[in-house]
């Protein structure tokens, strides 16, 4: 696998990795300024939040575990897009589900603390959940690591929108659960509508 044939990922890892060093060596107000503020986004129509908050890491262990997932699921994603549809058409796709799954991650994250003056949200972990569960729809019967331990991706995923369900009823950490499962589904939703055949894909793993 060349990575020219997955040119989205390899581009937005750049750009992930390139706007993490400016950003941590240059003002800290555009930290604060391109985060995502819900009560902002909604009072303030700073609605532009919603996308560069994505860009942002709130430190390198951050950044290098969404880019590691990214890496691991996107590449492989994007190459059956590619071999399926063509070079141009496969790529267009996965560039969609991506950001159809960054929007759906901050949305849900507007909806659930948008009251909230103090709340904050970085990270491209919406994105990179829509990603993995795009590539679950295909191999819903491979090997995914939770926390170390081997499972069939299909258990990752009940587990993976369980813990994010619990995350957000308890307020677990310092963590954004709802980006991880509005990113989810909307990395499902996008890939049933856009990707003709997925759902009866999906099925044939099971049946």
């Amino acid at each position: 696998m060349n990575i020219l044939d997955t040119p989205v990922t390899i581009t937005l890892l750049f750009a992930n990795v390139t706007i993490y060093l400016w950003i941590r060596y240059s003002n800290p107000i555009y930290f604060e300024r391109f985060a995502e503020w819900p009560f902002q986004v909604v009072y303030k129509k700073r609605y532009y939040q919603m996308l560069t908050s994505a860009f942002l890491h709130v430190d390198i262990m951050h950044l290098f575990f969404n880019m590691f997932a990214l890496y691991s699921f996107g590449r492989v994603l994007e190459i059956i897009f590619v071999n399926s549809f063509g070079f141009a058409t496969g790529s267009i796709y996965f560039f969609l589900i991506y950001f159809i799954s960054l929007f759906s991650g901050s949305i849900f994250t507007v909806l659930f603390h948008y009251k909230n003056h103090g709340y904050v949200a970085v990270g491209a972990s919406g994105a990179v959940s829509g990603i993995i569960f795009s590539y679950i729809i295909f191999f819903p019967s491979s090997t995914i690591g939770f926390f170390f331990i081997p499972m069939p991706a299909y258990m990752f995923a009940l587990i993976y929108l369980a813990a994010s369900v619990y995350g957000m009823r308890t307020r677990l950490g310092n963590i954004g659960h709802e980006a991880h499962l509005g990113g989810a589904l909307g990395g499902v939703i996008a890939t049933l509508i856009l990707i003709e055949g997925a759902f009866q894909i999906l099925i044939g793993h099971f049946m």
